[in-house]
C-alpha cells in the first residue's frame, strides 16, 4: 500500500513579516472515534506505518516536542513493552506453594495506540487575509504501565511532520506514499497526508502555548474537571475562527 509517486503539497510560503499573530496548540486525535477510524484500516493502520517508520530508520524519533533531542534507537524499542510479575501454582492443593515467572509483552502498535498527540501552529496570514494552520509534529500515545501499575497516556516519541528548513525527512513524505481506506470511492488513492491536510479528523484541543507551559487539565481555572477543560478548549476554538472575522472586520 506504498505509492512511490505521490508528491508531497508544500505550503504556501509566507513572510515573517506577514504574519501578525502566531499561536501553538497541542490537540488529541482519538482513533477510536467515528470520524477518524478509518485511520485503523486493519490493511495499513496509521499507528502501525508510525511505528515502522521508525523500527527502519526512515523517521528521527524526538524525545519531546521541542524536536532538538533525539532519541536513541535502542530506547526507543524498548518502550511500551511489558514485564508482568505472576504466580505460578507448584502445588494445586496449597495455593501458597508457587514460584514466580516473568510474562513480557511486547509493544503492538495497531492494538496500542490509540490516540495521537498534534501540534500545530495556527497564525494569521495578513497578505492573503486568512487564518492558517501547520501542523508541525506528531507523537503516537500509549498507556504507560510498570510492575501492572498504569501511569496514564504518554507520548511515544515526537516525529517532525513538517521541516521548514528541509535538513531531514519529515512525517509528510512518508504519509503521502502510505494509501488509506477512502470510504468515499474505493477506486480512489486516498493517503494519510490527505486526511492530515484535508484536516478530515476529528479532535480535542488539550494545551495552547501559555506563560506557564501548562496543558488545559492543569489550569488552575480547570482544577482538572473534564467538563470544564472541554467547555475551555471549545472557547479556544472559538477564538480562532472569531480572530480570522476581527480581522476582516478590521
Amino acid at each position: 500500500y506504498a505509492q512511490q509517486k505521490n508528491q508531497v503539497v508544500q505550503p504556501p510560503d509566507v513572510r515573517e513579516a506577514n504574519v501578525l499573530i502566531s499561536k501553538r496548540q497541542w490537540r488529541i486525535i482519538d482513533l477510536r472515534e467515528k470520524q477518524n477510524i478509518v485511520a485503523m484500516w486493519p490493511k495499513n493502520p496509521l499507528a502501525k506505518v508510525l511505528y515502522d517508520a521508525v523500527l527502519n530508520g526512515l523517521l528521527v524519533p524526538y524525545k519531546n516536542d521541542s524536536l532538538r533531542s533525539a532519541m536513541p534507537y535502542e530506547q526507543f524499542v524498548k518502550l511500551g513493552a511489558t514485564k508482568e510479575v505472576v504466580r505460578v501454582p507448584i502445588d494445586p492443593n496449597d495455593p501458597d506453594i508457587y514460584r514466580t515467572d516473568t510474562v513480557y509483552t511486547p509493544f503492538n502498535p495497531e492494538s496500542d495506540i490509540k490516540q495521537l498527540l498534534v501540534m500545530e501552529e495556527w497564525y494569521y496570514d495578513q497578505r492573503h487575509g486568512m487564518e492558517r494552520v501547520q501542523i508541525i509534529a506528531v507523537a503516537p500515545l500509549f498507556t504507560f504501565r510498570i510492575d501492572n501499575i498504569d501511569l496514564g497516556l504518554q507520548p511515544l516519541c515526537w516525529l517532525r511532520y513538517y521541516d521548514r528548513m528541509q535538513k531531514e525527512k519529515d512525517l509528510r513524505q512518508l504519509l503521502a506514499n502510505s494509501v488509506m481506506y477512502n470510504k468515499g470511492n474505493d477506486r480512489s488513492v486516498f493517503t494519510y497526508e490527505n486526511w492530515f491536510e484535508q484536516r478530515r479528523f476529528s479532535s480535542f484541543i488539550v494545551k495552547e502555548s501559555n506563560v506557564h507551559d501548562i496543558s488545559i487539565m492543569d489550569d488552575p481555572e480547570v482544577k482538572r474537571n473534564g467538563l470544564k477543560a472541554l467547555l475551555m478548549a471549545d472557547k479556544i476554538r472559538m477564538l480562532n475562527s472569531e480572530r480570522e472575522q476581527q480581522h476582516y472586520e478590521y
